[in-house]
């Protein structure tokens, strides 16, 4: 037995009207996500020969991070970019995503006059990537591999079943690609984990990061293990 055979039906449900306005665990969204990029690029300012303050630029390269990265000699004043700081070169994808920790209530919390800000509207979110081609349905992993997380081997991999207008194959959730994303860029679909899935998920995240059990996930876990 598999996670999907053993939830079936009930792996997803829809959500009730107003359900755009009242975000939670285990909601689905499409939402832009970046790839965490293994060699480090920059996007440099070119120096302009007619800007004596060389504060301004319009002008960029993309170049290798080198032994002075984060240690720039002027600051810009437009587009903003301190001497510490760099404008990096990642690429992003629009994906389906997991809402994991909705966005925090306001702290109420007046921080004038102090650096920083306190209030972010920013939630946590798992990325959601197909096993499959959306458009030929050719596999791009290894049938193993699909049952290995099928039958929950992997802790930091959770098996989506696929669900026509959302997930148009078969999906990986992947807990050890979390993102923060401003709220607002959230975009709602009417689709949740259904209620003892996301009970699952919460016990998959504990045994993650603490090792924290028995749960809902590591019984289940057991058992298709040992099925």
């Amino acid at each position: 037995m598999f996670i999907d055979e053993y939830f079936g039906g009930g792996f997803y449900r829809q959500l009730p009207l107003g359900y755009h306005q009242h975000f939670s665990f285990g909601q689905l969204f499409r939402t832009h996500a970046y790839y965490p990029h293994e060699h480090l690029e920059l996007w440099r300012p070119i120096p302009d020969p007619n800007e004596p303050t060389k504060t301004l630029a319009s002008q960029f390269q993309i170049m290798a991070a080198g032994q002075d990265a984060f240690r720039r000699n002027i600051p810009l004043a437009l587009p903003k970019l301190e001497t510490n700081e760099e404008f990096l070169v990642v690429r992003a994808k629009k994906r389906p995503i997991v809402l994991i920790m909705p966005e925090t209530p306001q702290f109420g919390v007046d921080n004038k006059g102090y650096r920083g800000k306190v209030q972010r509207r920013l939630c946590l979110v798992a990325q959601v990537f197909g096993l499959a081609d959306p458009k030929t349905h050719r596999q791009e992993f290894s049938p193993l591999f699909v049952e290995r997380v099928r039958k929950m081997e992997f802790p930091q991999l959770m098996f989506l079943p696929a669900c026509p207008g959302f997930l148009e194959v078969d999906s990986l959730l992947r807990l050890d690609e979390l993102q923060s994303v401003f709220t607002p860029n959230l975009e709602p679909t009417r689709l949740a984990l259904g209620d003892e899935v996301a009970k699952v998920l919460r016990g998959q995240l504990q045994y993650l990061f603490a090792q924290a059990g028995p749960t809902e996930y590591t019984e289940l876990r057991e058992l298709l293990l040992n099925d």
